[in-house]
Formats: C-alpha cells, sequence, structure tokens
C-alpha cells in the first residue's frame, strides 16, 4: 500500500512537473528584437504554419507549439486563422498558439470607398491601403464564375461592389475583399435588388451628380429621354468607354464604342460604376418633371440648371462656358 501510494505520488509530482514545464515554455518569449510580419497561407496544416511561424522567430519549442495547436484544435473544433501576422517584441509562445486560432495579430486597415468608383479604380485603393494584388482584384471581378455567381448575366462585377467603410485584414486575398463588397451589395439590397436596367441607370446618375438632392431630378431626365427615344448623351457614359477622365471633347463624341451615348440610343450595356443607394434610389423613383436636359451651374458646387426645351439648355450652355471662360 505503502508502495502505491508512493508511485502515485510520484506520478502526481511529475504530472504536475509537467504541467509547470509547459506552462513556463509556453510564456517563453519569442527571441526577436523587431516585430516580425509572417503569412500563414490559406489551407495550411497546423505543421506547416508552425513551421513557416518558426523558421521566421525561431520559437523556442516549436515541437511543443505542435502539439499544443493539435490538442486546441481537436478540443476547441477550430481551425487555423490564415492571413498576414505581426508578432511583437515580448510576445510569447502563447501568443502564438492563441494568435493562430483567433487571428488576433493580424493588422485591420479601415478601407473607405466611395460611391462611384469603378471596380479597377476599387483595384488601386485596395493595393494602396491592404497592399492587394490589383491584378487578382480585377480578374476576380473579370471572372465568369464570380458574375454567374453574384451578377448573372454580367460581364463583369462593376456595379455588383457595395461603396462603404470596411475594416479588413492588410494583404488580405483578393478574392475575399471581392466577395466582401458583393455580400455587401446583397445585403445592403435584400429586400430586392436592382434590377440590370436599375444598376446601370444608377451609376450613370451616380456619376452625374455631386449632390444627393439632385439625383431623383436627374433621373427623371434620363427617364424621360428614354420614353421620347432620344439619345442619353452622358458624358460619364463616353469616358468610361474610353477608359478615361477630364473633360470630355468633340472627337470623344464621335468614338462609334459601346458605351457612348451620344452614338447609341438607350442605356449603356451595362453599369459605368458602382453607385450608392442614393443614386439606386433615384433610378428607381425618378422625379416626375418635364425636363430633357441639365448642364452644370459652373461656380464650383456641383449643381446642375435643368431645361425643358433645347433653346433653352443651349442658353444655360452658354452661360456655363462663359463662368469657365470657354466660348
Amino acid at each position: 500500500m505503502r508502495r502505491f501510494t508512493r508511485l502515485a505520488l510520484a506520478f502526481f509530482l511529475l504530472c504536475l512537473m509537467g504541467v509547470g514545464y509547459v506552462w513556463w515554455a509556453l510564456h517563453q518569449p519569442l527571441p526577436i528584437s523587431a516585430d516580425a510580419i509572417v503569412q500563414v497561407p490559406r489551407g495550411a496544416s497546423i505543421i506547416s504554419a508552425i513551421d513557416t511561424i518558426d523558421a521566421r522567430v525561431s520559437l523556442p519549442s516549436a515541437s511543443l507549439i505542435k502539439i499544443a495547436a493539435r490538442l486546441v484544435a481537436r478540443v476547441s473544433g477550430k481551425g487555423l486563422q490564415a492571413g498576414w501576422y505581426t508578432f511583437h517584441v515580448g510576445d510569447t509562445q502563447l501568443d502564438v498558439l492563441r494568435t493562430l486560432f483567433t487571428g488576433d495579430r493580424r493588422n485591420v486597415v479601415r478601407v473607405t470607398i466611395p460611391e462611384g468608383l469603378t471596380y479597377r479604380e476599387m483595384a488601386a485603393v485596395f493595393a494602396r491601403t491592404l497592399d492587394v494584388d490589383t491584378a487578382a482584384f480585377i480578374a476576380w471581378c473579370e471572372n465568369d464564375n464570380i458574375t454567374e455567381s453574384y451578377a448573372p448575366g454580367a460581364q463583369t462585377m462593376e456595379g455588383y461592389l457595395m461603396p462603404d467603410t470596411y475594416d479588413m485584414f492588410w494583404r488580405e486575398d483578393p478574392a475575399v475583399v471581392g466577395m466582401r463588397l458583393a455580400e455587401e451589395f446583397r445585403r445592403r439590397h435584400k429586400d430586392s435588388l436592382p434590377t440590370r436596367e436599375e444598376l446601370v441607370l444608377a451609376s450613370v446618375i451616380q456619376a452625374e451628380a455631386a449632390n444627393l438632392d439632385e439625383m431623383p431630378r436627374i433621373a427623371g431626365v434620363y427617364v424621360n429621354r428614354l420614353k421620347r427615344g432620344m439619345k442619353l448623351e452622358a458624358d460619364p457614359t463616353v469616358q468610361y468607354g474610353l477608359g478615361m477622365k477630364g473633360r470630355v471633347l468633340y472627337r470623344h463624341l464621335n468614338d462609334p464604342h459601346a458605351y457612348n451615348t451620344y452614338q447609341h440610343a438607350g442605356l449603356p450595356p451595362g453599369p459605368i460604376n458602382n453607385p450608392g443607394m442614393a443614386a439606386v434610389s433615384a433610378a428607381r423613383h425618378p422625379e416626375q418633371h418635364t425636363y430633357l436636359f441639365f448642364v452644370a451651374i459652373g461656380d464650383g458646387s456641383g449643381r446642375h440648371v435643368f431645361a425643358v426645351s433645347g433653346s433653352q439648355h443651349m442658353k444655360n450652355v452658354a452661360e456655363y462656358r462663359r463662368r469657365k471662360g470657354r466660348r
């Protein structure tokens, strides 16, 4: 009996020592003198993820972390959180273990996407703020399988990405970024997704209107022109088709590309940007009036003056040119 008691006591002490060692080992600081950035790829196994981290920060007890990570995964049922992590001076092996399953060392960046950007312009914003690969994001937006899922019948994801402010992980997968915007578009329009025609019109309104309160009136102008069989003659569609910004010149109006609404009647073949909620609302609920024309006032306010007749419109255009010092 005494022998059994001694054996039990010895076993208990060994277990206690083992637990104490694990606790001590997990709290060992990483031997780094500056912040270390490490990528855990999507689909990485526990072993490969820890090997990747070990190669960068020289874990004091990599084998122990592997065993502990496997145990955590089995007990919790959680998987590894992929992404780019920053480990700081003073972080411990326990921080590494916790981070792999919580992702709390991933860098979060707040990104604002204004209304009216094209998906290519969005790619530039994400490249600048998140260090996301521009070409990969554009390729995602132009992928047939993606458009079939989010925008059946569309050539690209243009128009189906929701402008908003997002908190995203630095160097996030471009596909994850795109899906975040596409899912937000669906969420914001969950009660009733806009039709293709409404979305195209909304994108033109978004490009023309600098002031939200003018959007329904501008929408009414375009609806009136469409009903009369008049061409929209919208400069932003010309710019989009030519892939340009800046002033539209007469020579640009003669280019027969599909988005030239000076040459072709009806709506352009697709959205010319990603409009906000106000523009979509205006496309769905245009103001009822008899205006057929509008031109910018030219005083820096971004507002427009509207006209019913072509002669009145030409007077308004002349006044705009006078303000701008143009003939």
